[in-house]
């Protein structure tokens, strides 16, 4: 096992664009730093941007950003691969209603508080980023109506037509009911957006289904399309979303629908699912599967917060709820066709077993597979150590092509308050991950951290 952690800063001002740790090693190698002003950021997402020959240059993180009038906007930052920072920008949903309801002369404004999913960088330069604006107006009765948003950025960070675009429904209007998670470009050069969609089946009976819509860059929608299990709580929420080398498309989110393993007797609560559609956006098949976390009746409830696209399948990461109430990160591969091949929980041995969550997960050079985290409540007694006691703690472990765990190679990262979290990785050539981190300094005061580690998680 390993520790990364950080000590309690103090007598420093948090109010430049970036804080740099001096004692850390030289930054072709390894570093940590800190990004943010004197507010509350979320990353949610971390990504490489390519020159034209393929090598990589800068990085890029997305996620949301507290403005000073107390909304969340979405935030992109961005640095070169050694954590030295280019730029930023943050922006957000407004929407002018046309009718003056609070009698202050002037039309309403909406305005959404911003929750980060995912950006790409874009073949000609720029990025399109996605992600959902939840809407409130006490003035009209509105509390936390969801627009899915997707905003298109150029090589400079500015957004196109200075304003963000919500998905509509057919009758003009934004569609209150979308989530926005996921984002790629297609090989045709079209994108397409991956969410969920909730559905008002009467009665009081409410649900989601996967959402998804592809979109051509001439204002045209190619196709968008539902798919799901109508009733009460049967909810299916798509994460990510890749492109296949023939050009079916695969969809990977969380379901309600049975796993087809069949665990504990066929009651084996929300499992991964796999939903294929072809380029046209028709059905091709769908694959549902469980981790197994216990015997004697024990239900397992899996729900997918991220996953990749490997040389052999595709890996998938998240956290299992057991019905007792426990919580632990799972790891889970498939082959392309949604073939199941292999699962685990990350029950943290390395930690006396404590409770832990699955965000993130890159490739090692090696091709194992390196998961990011959290520690819900970090509690740890080493033999001939004082008990390590802290709040929420970043996690990073690594699993073997069959989802096994990599003996000693486990760490975790965070101030000594507070409730930090690594949310997730990219892996550079030369076998370098940089991660990405929330870090709570306490006091309303969360920055984006960037850090250059080993793939065993250290700074050595």
């Amino acid at each position: 096992m390993k520790y990364l952690f950080l000590l309690s800063i103090i007598s420093v001002a948090i109010t430049s664009c970036q804080i740099e740790d001096p004692d850390a090693p030289a930054p072709d190698e390894a570093f940590i730093k800190y990004f943010g002003e004197l507010t509350s950021y979320t990353a949610t997402d971390i990504e490489i941007v390519y020159d034209g020959g393929g090598v990589p240059q800068q990085l890029v993180v997305f996620g949301s950003k507290t403005s000073q009038a107390g909304d969340d906007d979405y935030f992109v930052l961005r640095t070169d691969l050694e954590g030295n920072l280019i730029d930023s920008v943050s922006y957000g949903f407004t929407n002018n209603a046309g009718r003056d309801l609070t009698g202050d002369g002037n039309p309403d404004v909406f305005i959404g508080d911003e929750i980060g999913g995912q950006i790409q960088p874009l073949a000609g330069g720029g990025f399109i980023t996605i992600g959902t604006s939840s809407i409130t107006d006490n003035n009209r009765g509105i509390s936390d109506f969801r627009i899915l948003t997707a905003g298109i950025l150029n090589e400079s960070l500015e957004l196109q037509n200075d304003t963000l675009f919500a998905l509509v429904s057919s009758k003009g209007n934004p569609d209150l009911d979308l989530i926005g998670n996921d984002v790629i470009t297609l090989s045709d050069g079209s994108v397409l957006f991956v969410g969920a969609k909730e559905f008002d089946r009467g009665g009081g009976v409410t649900d989601f289904d996967n959402y998804f819509l592809k979109f051509d860059f001439t204002d045209r929608v190619v196709f968008d399309g539902v798919q799901g299990v109508h009733g009460d709580g049967e909810d299916e929420i798509a994460v990510r979303v890749f492109e296949k080398p023939g050009r079916n498309i695969v969809i990977v989110g969380d379901s309600n629908t049975p796993s087809d393993r069949g665990e504990n007797g066929g009651d084996n609560g929300t499992n991964v699912q796999l939903l294929e559609i072809d380029e046209n956006g028709s059905f091709v098949n769908t694959s549902t599967y469980g981790i197994n976390a216990g015997t004697g009746g024990v239900v397992s409830n899996e729900s997918v917060k991220n996953a990749i696209m490997t040389p052999s399948g595709f890996t998938i990461v998240g956290t299992t709820v057991t019905s007792q109430n426990d919580e632990f990160a799972f790891v889970m591969s498939t082959t392309r066709s949604g073939v199941f091949l292999s699962g685990n929980l990350h029950d943290s041995s390395a930690y006396e077993g404590i409770e832990t969550r699955g965000l993130g997960v890159t490739l090692a050079a090696n091709s194992d597979v390196i998961i990011l985290g959290q520690y819900p409540s970090f509690n740890f007694l080493e033999e001939g150590q004082p008990r390590v006691s802290r709040g929420g703690e970043g996690m990073f472990v690594r699993f073997d092509q069959a989802c096994r765990p990599v003996d000693g190679v486990e760490s975790f990262f965070g101030l000594a308050d507070g409730n930090d979290q690594i949310v997730d990785a990219v892996t550079l050539p030369d076998g370098k991950v940089i991660a990405v981190a929330n870090v709570d300094f306490g006091g309303g005061v969360r920055l984006i951290s960037i850090m250059k580690l080993n793939a065993d998680g250290s700074l050595d």
